[in-house]
Protein backbone atom coordinates (compact mmCIF):
# COMPACT_ATOMS: atom_id res chain seq x y z
CA UNK A 1 0.00 0.00 0.00
CA UNK A 2 2.15 2.53 1.05
CA UNK A 3 4.75 1.88 -2.30
CA UNK A 4 1.89 1.85 -4.05
CA UNK A 5 0.91 5.21 -2.97
CA UNK A 6 4.36 6.67 -3.31
CA UNK A 7 3.89 5.34 -6.92
CA UNK A 8 1.17 7.66 -7.46
CA UNK A 9 2.72 10.80 -5.69
CA UNK A 10 0.63 10.64 -2.18
CA UNK A 11 2.00 11.04 0.98
CA UNK A 12 1.00 9.27 3.86
CA UNK A 13 0.54 12.00 6.20
CA UNK A 14 1.40 9.50 9.31
CA UNK A 15 4.59 9.17 7.63
CA UNK A 16 5.57 12.63 7.07
CA UNK A 17 4.30 13.13 10.93
CA UNK A 18 6.77 10.38 12.11
CA UNK A 19 9.84 11.86 9.87
CA UNK A 20 8.99 15.76 11.16
CA UNK A 21 8.91 16.23 6.67
CA UNK A 22 5.93 18.43 5.82
CA UNK A 23 4.41 17.34 2.26
CA UNK A 24 5.13 19.59 -0.29
CA UNK A 25 2.98 22.25 -1.81
CA UNK A 26 0.08 20.66 -4.01
CA UNK A 27 0.87 16.59 -3.08
CA UNK A 28 -1.49 14.88 -2.57
CA UNK A 29 -1.79 13.58 1.02
CA UNK A 30 -3.21 10.01 2.66
CA UNK A 31 -5.47 9.91 5.50
CA UNK A 32 -7.50 7.34 7.61
CA UNK A 33 -11.12 7.71 7.65
CA UNK A 34 -12.83 5.17 10.21
CA UNK A 35 -16.16 4.38 11.28
CA UNK A 36 -17.76 3.53 14.82
CA UNK A 37 -16.10 0.00 14.96
CA UNK A 38 -12.77 2.40 14.37
CA UNK A 39 -12.67 -0.11 10.54
CA UNK A 40 -10.54 2.58 8.96
CA UNK A 41 -10.31 3.20 4.83
CA UNK A 42 -7.30 5.24 2.91
CA UNK A 43 -8.80 8.29 1.69
CA UNK A 44 -6.49 10.70 -0.45
CA UNK A 45 -6.78 14.29 -0.06
CA UNK A 46 -5.72 17.23 -2.39
CA UNK A 47 -4.02 19.34 0.52
CA UNK A 48 -3.04 20.20 4.06
CA UNK A 49 -6.27 22.10 4.61
CA UNK A 50 -9.18 20.53 3.95
CA UNK A 51 -13.04 21.29 4.84
CA UNK A 52 -14.50 18.56 6.50
CA UNK A 53 -17.03 18.63 3.83
CA UNK A 54 -14.31 17.75 1.76
CA UNK A 55 -12.60 14.88 4.03
CA UNK A 56 -16.37 13.17 3.55
CA UNK A 57 -16.50 13.37 -0.13
CA UNK A 58 -13.43 12.32 -0.76
CA UNK A 59 -14.17 9.13 1.55
CA UNK A 60 -17.28 8.52 -0.55
CA UNK A 61 -19.66 9.16 2.33
CA UNK A 62 -22.65 11.10 0.79
CA UNK A 63 -24.48 13.47 0.99
CA UNK A 64 -22.20 14.61 3.18
CA UNK A 65 -24.98 16.93 5.19
CA UNK A 66 -26.06 13.30 6.91
CA UNK A 67 -22.82 13.00 8.31
CA UNK A 68 -20.69 13.82 10.82
CA UNK A 69 -16.95 13.80 10.92
CA UNK A 70 -14.63 13.95 14.04
CA UNK A 71 -11.10 14.37 14.27
CA UNK A 72 -8.21 12.56 16.53
CA UNK A 73 -6.01 15.36 18.19
CA UNK A 74 -2.36 14.72 18.62
CA UNK A 75 -3.71 13.43 21.91
CA UNK A 76 -6.02 11.00 20.90
CA UNK A 77 -8.67 12.82 22.13
CA UNK A 78 -11.95 12.84 19.21
CA UNK A 79 -13.58 15.86 18.56
CA UNK A 80 -16.36 17.02 15.49
CA UNK A 81 -15.33 18.96 12.82
CA UNK A 82 -18.05 21.16 11.40
CA UNK A 83 -19.05 20.86 8.26
CA UNK A 84 -17.78 23.98 6.74
CA UNK A 85 -14.58 24.04 9.45
CA UNK A 86 -10.84 24.21 7.67
CA UNK A 87 -8.69 21.39 9.28
CA UNK A 88 -5.11 22.67 9.53
CA UNK A 89 -3.36 18.91 9.37
CA UNK A 90 0.00 19.48 9.48
CA UNK A 91 -0.06 22.22 12.69
CA UNK A 92 -2.82 20.28 14.27
CA UNK A 93 -0.97 17.00 13.85
CA UNK A 94 -3.79 14.94 12.41
CA UNK A 95 -4.33 12.09 10.43
CA UNK A 96 -6.89 10.30 10.95
CA UNK A 97 -11.02 10.87 11.60
CA UNK A 98 -14.05 8.79 12.43
CA UNK A 99 -17.52 9.20 10.67
CA UNK A 100 -21.18 8.95 11.53
CA UNK A 101 -24.37 8.59 9.38
CA UNK A 102 -25.65 10.81 12.18
CA UNK A 103 -27.84 14.08 12.92
CA UNK A 104 -26.29 14.90 16.09
CA UNK A 105 -23.38 13.95 18.23
CA UNK A 106 -22.99 12.53 22.07
CA UNK A 107 -19.99 12.81 24.94
CA UNK A 108 -18.46 11.22 27.32
CA UNK A 109 -15.92 10.89 29.77
CA UNK A 110 -13.15 8.45 29.65
CA UNK A 111 -9.99 8.52 31.93
CA UNK A 112 -10.52 11.67 32.87
CA UNK A 113 -10.71 12.85 29.02
CA UNK A 114 -13.96 14.38 27.29
CA UNK A 115 -14.53 12.45 24.35
CA UNK A 116 -17.05 13.66 21.43
CA UNK A 117 -18.99 10.58 19.30
CA UNK A 118 -21.48 10.18 16.41
CA UNK A 119 -23.66 7.21 18.00
CA UNK A 120 -26.17 7.34 21.01
CA UNK A 121 -24.06 3.98 21.68
CA UNK A 122 -20.24 2.60 22.53
CA UNK A 123 -18.74 -0.76 22.34
CA UNK A 124 -16.81 -1.62 25.42
CA UNK A 125 -13.81 -2.76 23.06
CA UNK A 126 -13.73 0.78 21.12
CA UNK A 127 -13.51 2.35 24.48
CA UNK A 128 -10.38 0.28 25.29
CA UNK A 129 -8.93 1.11 21.66
CA UNK A 130 -9.83 5.09 22.47
CA UNK A 131 -8.44 4.90 25.75
CA UNK A 132 -4.89 3.19 24.53
CA UNK A 133 -5.08 0.39 27.07
CA UNK A 134 -4.18 -3.26 26.08
CA UNK A 135 -7.48 -4.71 25.56
CA UNK A 136 -6.34 -8.19 27.04
CA UNK A 137 -4.95 -7.14 30.03
CA UNK A 138 -7.18 -4.03 30.60
CA UNK A 139 -11.13 -3.80 31.42
CA UNK A 140 -13.31 -0.90 31.32
CA UNK A 141 -15.77 0.01 33.27
CA UNK A 142 -19.23 2.23 33.31
CA UNK A 143 -18.96 4.88 36.71
CA UNK A 144 -21.45 4.64 39.05
CA UNK A 145 -21.75 7.17 42.35
CA UNK A 146 -24.11 5.03 44.55
CA UNK A 147 -23.24 1.28 44.04
CA UNK A 148 -20.11 -0.14 41.96
CA UNK A 149 -18.50 0.69 39.16
CA UNK A 150 -20.17 -1.85 36.01
CA UNK A 151 -17.64 -3.64 33.75
CA UNK A 152 -18.29 -3.29 30.44
CA UNK A 153 -17.79 -6.61 28.45
CA UNK A 154 -16.06 -6.54 24.76
CA UNK A 155 -18.94 -6.57 23.29
CA UNK A 156 -21.58 -5.01 25.29
CA UNK A 157 -22.75 -1.16 24.25
CA UNK A 158 -23.51 1.58 26.37
CA UNK A 159 -26.25 3.80 25.52
CA UNK A 160 -24.65 7.23 25.68
CA UNK A 161 -28.33 9.17 25.02
CA UNK A 162 -29.33 9.88 28.49
CA UNK A 163 -29.15 12.19 30.40
CA UNK A 164 -26.64 12.40 32.53
CA UNK A 165 -22.97 12.34 30.70
CA UNK A 166 -21.68 9.54 31.12
CA UNK A 167 -18.04 8.04 32.93
CA UNK A 168 -15.68 5.39 32.09
CA UNK A 169 -12.36 3.97 33.54
CA UNK A 170 -10.15 1.89 32.47
CA UNK A 171 -7.50 -0.08 34.46
CA UNK A 172 -5.68 -3.61 34.87
CA UNK A 173 -8.06 -6.75 34.57
CA UNK A 174 -7.52 -9.73 36.29
CA UNK A 175 -9.20 -13.28 35.58
CA UNK A 176 -9.67 -16.67 37.60
CA UNK A 177 -10.33 -19.93 35.86
CA UNK A 178 -12.64 -21.61 38.88
CA UNK A 179 -13.89 -25.11 38.27
CA UNK A 180 -13.74 -24.26 34.39
CA UNK A 181 -15.03 -20.81 34.14
CA UNK A 182 -12.99 -17.61 33.68
CA UNK A 183 -14.35 -15.21 36.19
CA UNK A 184 -13.10 -10.96 35.81
CA UNK A 185 -11.49 -9.46 38.59
CA UNK A 186 -10.75 -6.02 39.26
CA UNK A 187 -7.98 -5.95 42.04
CA UNK A 188 -4.51 -7.00 41.51
CA UNK A 189 -5.24 -9.51 44.89
CA UNK A 190 -7.95 -11.76 46.22
CA UNK A 191 -8.68 -13.69 49.34
CA UNK A 192 -9.69 -17.44 49.59
CA UNK A 193 -13.02 -16.27 50.83
CA UNK A 194 -13.95 -13.75 47.40
CA UNK A 195 -12.33 -17.18 45.48
CA UNK A 196 -14.94 -19.30 47.16
CA UNK A 197 -17.80 -16.58 46.38
CA UNK A 198 -16.86 -16.46 42.88
CA UNK A 199 -17.13 -19.80 42.52
CA UNK A 200 -20.36 -19.83 44.38
CA UNK A 201 -19.47 -22.26 47.03
CA UNK A 202 -19.32 -21.56 50.32
CA UNK A 203 -15.41 -20.50 52.49
CA UNK A 204 -16.16 -23.65 54.99
CA UNK A 205 -15.63 -25.84 51.69
CA UNK A 206 -11.92 -24.49 50.71
CA UNK A 207 -10.32 -23.76 48.00
CA UNK A 208 -7.68 -25.25 45.90
CA UNK A 209 -4.81 -24.04 43.92
CA UNK A 210 -3.95 -25.73 40.63
CA UNK A 211 -0.48 -24.87 38.97
CA UNK A 212 0.07 -25.30 35.11
CA UNK A 213 1.79 -28.41 36.06
CA UNK A 214 -1.21 -30.08 38.05
CA UNK A 215 0.41 -29.80 41.25
CA UNK A 216 -2.34 -28.94 43.87
CA UNK A 217 -1.99 -26.83 47.30
CA UNK A 218 -5.28 -25.58 49.72
CA UNK A 219 -4.96 -22.13 50.15
CA UNK A 220 -5.29 -21.08 54.21
CA UNK A 221 -8.38 -18.93 55.47
CA UNK A 222 -7.96 -15.44 54.98
CA UNK A 223 -4.75 -16.32 52.53
CA UNK A 224 -4.47 -13.23 49.78
CA UNK A 225 -3.49 -14.06 46.48
CA UNK A 226 -1.94 -11.67 43.95
CA UNK A 227 -2.82 -12.06 40.63
CA UNK A 228 -1.39 -10.87 37.02
CA UNK A 229 -3.28 -9.40 34.75
CA UNK A 230 -4.66 -10.80 31.63
CA UNK A 231 -6.25 -14.02 30.85
CA UNK A 232 -3.48 -16.62 29.74
CA UNK A 233 -2.54 -16.07 33.50
CA UNK A 234 -6.16 -16.89 34.63
CA UNK A 235 -5.90 -20.00 32.82
CA UNK A 236 -2.66 -21.66 33.71
CA UNK A 237 -3.58 -20.80 37.51
CA UNK A 238 -7.07 -22.74 38.21
CA UNK A 239 -9.35 -23.04 41.60
CA UNK A 240 -11.33 -25.37 42.61
CA UNK A 241 -13.72 -26.30 45.62
CA UNK A 242 -11.43 -27.89 48.52
CA UNK A 243 -11.40 -30.86 49.24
Amino acid sequence: MENTMKQEGIEDLAECFASSRRPEQGTRIGVLVGDGNLEFQRVVLDDLEPTARQILDAAGLRPVESHLLFAFDKGGVLAEIGLDETVELWDRRINRFLAFNSERSFRFMLDGRRFEWGHDSIAGRVLKVLADVNPKTHGVWLEHRDEPDLLIEDDNAVNLAGRKLERFRTGLLFFLCIEGTLHPWPHETITMEQIAALGGWDPSEGVIAVDADQNERQLDPGEIVTLKPGTSYGKRIRWKRGA
